[in-house]
């Protein structure tokens, strides 16, 4: 097989080559499958597998969750739909929630 099963896309501008690494690494590890890793600019952080993109930081607005690319991948494995599997994985709510409400806590503090 040429063609390597994951492709993780990183902005080398945002120094996000360490985190793709470590993914990179992680998946090697726990799947036996090989990665390629791409630099890319403006942001990026996705990860495909076998063409398909099941994490992308510019959708989400965030990077990956320690784990959270593994566990999209063995919910697709199980059956899951994309979505399904990435909101299984993903942050729960709160955090979310929490991590938004924070963003007008301290634009609202800096105004004081």
């Amino acid at each position: 097989m040429s063609d390597k099963r994951f492709k993780i896309t990183y902005c080398t501008e945002c120094g996000y080559r360490e985190r793709a690494d470590q993914l990179a690494t992680q998946l090697e590890q726990e799947l036996k499958a090989e990665c390629q890793i791409q630099p890319a600019a403006e942001g990026v952080f996705e990860v495909e597998d076998n063409g398909v993109l099941i994490f992308s930081k510019k959708s989400s607005g965030r990077m990956p969750e320690e784990g959270e690319v593994l566990k999209i991948i063995q919910g697709l494995a199980e059956g899951l739909s994309l979505e399904e599997a990435q909101s299984v994985a993903g942050p729960p709510p709160s955090a979310i929630l929490e991590w938004f409400f924070s963003l007008f806590r301290s634009h609202s503090d800096s105004n004081k």
